[in-house]
């Protein structure tokens, strides 16, 4: 009987420590352009992967969407910023007025056309008439990867559309220091 005690704790421990290191040693690299909006995106996204899994973050900056698509389709890049206007364009539909509907559109064509899911909205972004909504955008490796991820970054979701949100974008304009701006924007809404 204590023989079998010893063995249940042993394999429960076992277990517990490999889910916790599941994460740990993985690398997850983010692919953005130099925008600010996205710096500061991507940086939010790093430190709350980062310091919620153990995971390592890289971001690496492209000039254009077309370099950072070329990246996801050489595996060089796991997860990218991107909003429904440009994703629309990519698969050739027309732009949508309503920006809930792009959304579906371009979350169900980016699947089927890329293998890449697209997360929740992390909010709406207003300019040149239109609205459109920015997401996280996933590749389908990376979520047989790291399976937990999508429920972790949903937890910015609506994020842009936070008042302080829009001050930290200006602030980067000037200060151009989207990592500590996203740490203490984090730790203000107690998600790390």
């Amino acid at each position: 009987m204590k023989r079998l005690v010893v063995l249940v704790i042993f394999t429960l421990l076992a277990v517990m420590a490999t889910q916790a290191g599941a994460c740990v040693g993985k690398v997850l690299y983010i692919g953005v352009t130099n925008s600010p909006n996205d710096q500061l995106l991507a940086e939010m996204i790093s430190v709350l992967v980062t310091e919620r899994t153990g995971t390592s973050v890289k971001i690496l900056t492209f000039k254009t969407g077309a370099e950072i698509y070329n990246a996801v389709k050489h595996g060089q890049v796991g997860l990218i910023i991107e909003n429904t206007d440009h994703g629309l364009e990519l698969v050739k539909r027309p732009r949508e007025a309503n920006a809930k509907t792009a959304f579906e559109i371009v979350k169900r064509e980016h699947r089927k056309t890329f293998n890449l899911v697209w997360l929740e909205p992390l909010g709406t972004l207003t300019g040149n008439g239109s609205s459109q909504l920015v997401a996280p955008v996933i590749s389908l490796e990376i979520l047989g990867n790291l399976p937990a991820l999508p429920k972790l970054i949903n937890k910015l979701s609506g994020i842009v559309n936070d008042n302080s949100y829009s001050r930290m974008v200006k602030m980067i304009k000037a200060e151009d220091k989207p990592n500590k701006l996203a740490r203490e924007f984090l730790k203000a809404k107690k998600l790390i």
